[in-house]
């Protein structure tokens, strides 16, 4: 009996002790590694915030004045588009 309850007494402290490290290893990774990733995420973040009030920001333009943007993409012309759009037409008396 009494080595019964050694026995448990010596499993559940190595299960103790064991919980322990592992809540310390999670620490000691939280104080390190964790500020070096939110750093990395936190200037992703900021970088595509800065890209996107670049794009926001553009010249102030006259009013009456024509400009054209190209996006870059190149659209793939569709077999009618050579043809041209038909359109009916009626006769007005």
């Amino acid at each position: 009996m009494v080595q019964g309850i050694f026995l448990f007494a010596v499993g559940f402290f190595r299960t103790l002790v064991v919980i322990i490290v592992v809540l310390w290893i999670f620490r000691i990774i939280g104080r390190y590694v964790m500020p070096l990733v939110m750093k990395g995420f936190v200037n992703k973040m900021q970088q595509k915030m800065q890209d996107q009030m670049n794009q926001q920001q553009r010249p102030q333009r006259n009013e009456g004045d024509v400009t054209v943007e190209f996006d870059g993409k190149k659209k793939k012309k569709s077999a009618g588009s050579e043809k041209g759009e038909y359109v009916d037409f009626e006769e007005v008396d």
